[in-house]
């Protein structure tokens, strides 16, 4: 396809819109810094991005159905991006509707083609004008991942660019009042703009909201927008190592998580949405609203689940498929095999041969529609749950209402129903782990002994309060904030320096460290892998749960290499709780990459409750020479004088520190050969976890208390608020 130059943009008819670029923002001069800034400002076009950031344009136009200024692209240029132009500007970008899918694939493949970061910086100014807004920041950041030429963690973060989906609308246009009082007197440059989020007392009435504070976290929310930006359901097959596993891993720390936090607020467990006969209990009114004027739909009370049906029929939706699907889906399970489209069987297992696929990367694929060794028979169980509960509300289409928040990425975790439904995916792939064997003492069993575990508070902040017997963590709320200038438009000249925060509360925990005591009984050196897992000790009603009950809770908490265990010697592994795997990676001495792709720092612990809460810590040690990928091979050459003098032929995969657990990495593999969940992802013959524990030196259970601090009881000097419920 052939793209015109671009020119400096010096003005445009009629004076309505200037060339001066506002003072407080810097020029751009590298492609990839032009690039970070093409997504700023989505709902406006172009020539008024042009306004804030130094944009070298193409030649600009009136569009004749719009009455706006855009960029000026040919017949052919347009006929050459395929699908992208037919997702209408100004409507949600839903990446669960097959048709926005594939449009954007098709926009990711003109970004992806380009030859290098100035042809690709020609064609995203060309293009942006002319597909839809949220779609453009889609693609073009997921550019960021894929290509070489970018780096990931210079794309700003999300609710910066669509704060819109993140902060309620009366809230916005708060702020939006603010900033024009403020610039019309041009007595301030900036405002502060502060809303509650952990005030369940508002709505007593639905006791769901005790844990909206989680749902609509805004680092929650950003998570799951760029796991489905690094790992979407249509990417070329082969192109990210164990995606369908990573996507059963991700779901399932996410419902894990979700139900240690509904328990901590005296929440029974998260009921998975699997009879599609019964109504949905919990209705759900968004706060938010897209700042381009698209309203969410709401959802009421006791909605039925119905089949959507459209014009044209092509975009009707059936829940009798999800039935078929379903059906299909645990017939596998039951057979142990997989039917391919056109070709013989595929076996379910996670003991896979040399050359085998992970039996849940397989069902994983299935599950989410992606690669899917069988799409018609299998189909496309999650994408079209969220499809169906998206439309649930007007399934006929009679009102011509917009969709759910649960059609988007961004807002999907906002939607109580998205749990529900889940867990209901969760509750599915581990009736596939069920099938598997339990793991064999050969499997786990190691000959290093785990002496001691302990847990330790390193805040200052522990003045504060009295500790109890044995180790306790805590988690409190603290304000935090951050500038939405760059997602929406407060001024009203181009020359006005006023910016906007805004600013609420987040679920925090002070800083903690582990520290673990191992023995090493071999007459060899070893490199030690340590993972670290969490569960809640009781049940919502005070029981004790059993080893199974305890499969639908353990969520990762780390997993790492530490540094050599001379033969007959202990060690103690100290360990920061910052540094936790789940939180994504800082990989530039192996890949020059960086990752935007973790799990919130903020959320990585349960809130606990005011008198404290009891959870479980699972510690288990290998030697890491068991964990290293079959295809990862290394040279003597590669490792440090370190390494080489105590007898180490292989170097740490990435060190002390590693991609997320539960994101991956792009053109890499995932850098553990165990399925993901090893050992807790099995049954196992022992009726609880201690009995399991107990039969392995080199596993350690250790109980300690989480305990939420309230406002009162907790003095930090960064908790200063400037402006309460919107006083500035």
């Amino acid at each position: 396809m052939r793209w015109f130059h671009l020119m400096p943009l010096a003005f445009l008819a009629s004076g309505v819109f200037s060339s001066n670029k506002s003072e407080s923002w810097e020029s751009i001069s590298a492609p990839e810094e032009t690039l970070r800034k093409l997504l700023y400002l989505p709902y406006e076009n172009t020539v008024t991005l042009s306004r804030h950031v130094s944009l070298d344009m193409s030649a600009v136009v009136v569009d004749t159905a719009s009455g706006m200024y855009t960029t000026r692209i040919s017949a052919e240029e347009k006929e050459s991006l395929r699908t992208t132009s037919s997702v209408p500007r100004g409507v949600p970008f839903s990446f669960y509707s097959k048709h926005h899918a594939q449009a954007a694939k098709d926009l990711i493949k003109v970004f992806l083609d380009a030859k290098d970061l100035d042809e690709l910086r020609r064609i995203a100014v060309v293009v942006r004008d002319h597909v839809n807004e949220v779609m453009f920041l889609f693609a073009l950041s997921h550019a960021f991942y894929e290509r070489k030429d970018l780096n990931p963690a210079a794309l700003p973060p999300l609710e910066t660019v669509l704060p819109d989906r993140f902060v309620p609308t009366v809230v916005l246009n708060k702020a939006k009042q603010l900033a024009k009082d403020a610039m019309i007197g041009k007595d301030k440059d900036e405002a502060h703009v502060y809303w509650p989020t952990n005030d369940a007392s508002v709505y007593p009435r639905s006791p769901e909201h005790r844990v909206a504070y989680w749902r609509e976290d805004i680092d929650l929310g950003r998570f799951y927008w760029h796991w489905h930006l690094l790992n979407p359901r249509n990417i070329e097959p082969g192109k990210r190592d164990r995606r369908g596993e990573l996507f059963y891993y991700m779901n399932h720390n996410l419902v894990a998580r979700y139900n240690m936090e509904r328990l901590s607020v005296n929440l029974e467990p998260v009921e998975a949405f699997k009879d599609w006969k019964n109504p949905i209990k919990n209705g759900y009114f968004p706060p938010i609203a897209c700042d381009n004027g698209y309203d969410w739909a709401s959802r009421q009370d006791h909605t039925l689940f119905k089949d959507v049906n459209a014009i044209p029929l092509s975009e009707s939706t059936f829940v009798s498929k999800l039935d078929t699907w379903r059906t299909n889906l645990l017939h596998a399970f039951g057979v142990g095999y997989l039917i391919r489209e056109n070709g013989p069987h595929v076996r379910l297992t996670d003991n896979p041969r040399v050359g085998e696929d992970y039996g849940i990367d397989l069902v994983g694929e299935a599950v989410e529609a992606g690669a899917s060794v069988n799409p018609g028979l299998y189909g496309d169980l999650n994408t079209l749950g969220h499809d169906l509960l998206s439309q649930c509300h007007d399934p006929v289409r009679s009102h011509k209402s917009n969709v759910g928040v649960l059609a988007a990425t961004e807002t999907a975790i906002r939607d109580p129903v998205f749990f529900r439904w889940h867990k209901f995916i969760d509750d599915v792939f581990l009736k596939y782990k069920m099938t598997q064997p339990p793991y064999t003492p050969k499997q786990l069993h190691m000959n290093v002994e785990v002496m001691s575990v302990t847990v330790t508070d390193k805040s200052t902040a522990r003045a504060y309060y009295t500790p109890r017997r044995g180790d306790q963590l805590h988690t409190y709320f603290r304000v935090k904030s951050f500038e939405a200038t760059n997602g929406i438009d407060f001024k009203l000249n181009p020359e006005d320096h006023f910016k906007v925060h805004f600013q609420s509360d987040y679920l925090q925990h002070t800083h903690f460290y582990y520290t673990i005591k191992v023995f090493n009984r071999n007459s060899e050196v070893i490199r030690p892998k340590v993972r670290i897992f969490l569960a809640p000790k009781f049940d919502n009603v005070g029981q004790r749960m059993n080893y199974s009950a305890l499969l639908h809770y353990w969520t990762e908490m780390d997993v790492f290499e530490a540094d050599p265990i001379l033969p007959g010697s202990s060690s103690y592994i100290t360990r920061d709780s910052s540094e936790s795997s789940i939180f994504g990676f800082d990989s530039e001495a192996a890949y020059g990459r960086t990752s935007g792709c973790g799990w919130p720092k903020n959320l990585q612990l349960p809130r606990g409750k005011p008198d404290g809460m009891n959870f479980l810590l699972f510690v288990m040690v290998t030697d890491s020479s068991w964990d290293t990928p079959l295809s990862q091979t290394y040279s003597c050459t590669d490792l440090t004088n370190d390494y080489l003098s105590i007898g180490l032929c292989s170097p740490p995969l990435f060190s002390r520190t590693s991609p997320s657990s539960f994101c991956g990495l792009p053109s890499a593999k995932y850098p553990d050969r165990w399925p993901m969940g090893y050992p807790l992802d099995r049954k196992s013959p022992h009726e609880t976890i201690e009995a399991f524990v107990n039969e392995y030196p080199n596993m350690r259970l250790h109980d300690f208390v989480i305990k939420h601090l309230e406002a009162a009881n907790l003095k930090t000097e960064d908790d200063t608020v400037e402006c309460l419920r919107f006083r500035c």
